[in-house]
């Protein structure tokens, strides 16, 4: 008769194991939860990556345009230096022609 459980030792085996159903469940339930989040997070680093990709592209876009812009005034300068030479060195050789007699 030792192979035979009371209804007592049965009810309380019933309650323990039950209660670490309970227990395994609700770690489950975290789990889950957390697993989520993560998939969640692994969205939003994707997303940023794409973002900070396109800023990236728009970074190098604007400098590029920023140094044409900053070298633009030198350009202009640089024209405007060999206009001034070219009327100085014109007006030389008109003064010049003029005085010889041409």
């Amino acid at each position: 008769m030792d192979d035979f459980v009371s209804r007592a030792e049965y009810d309380a085996d019933l309650k323990r194991i039950e209660a670490e159903d309970s227990r395994q469940n609700r770690r489950i339930d975290k789990l889950e939860e957390t697993v989520t989040k993560i998939g969640d997070l692994a969205i939003s680093v994707r997303e940023l990556a794409v973002n900070v990709s396109s800023m990236q592209e728009s970074i190098r876009t604007m400098t590029e345009r920023l140094t044409d812009i900053e070298a633009e005034p030198g350009e202009n300068w640089k024209k405007s230096v060999w206009i001034i030479i070219a009327a100085v060195l014109g007006a030389a050789a008109g003064a010049l022609l003029r005085s010889i007699g041409l």
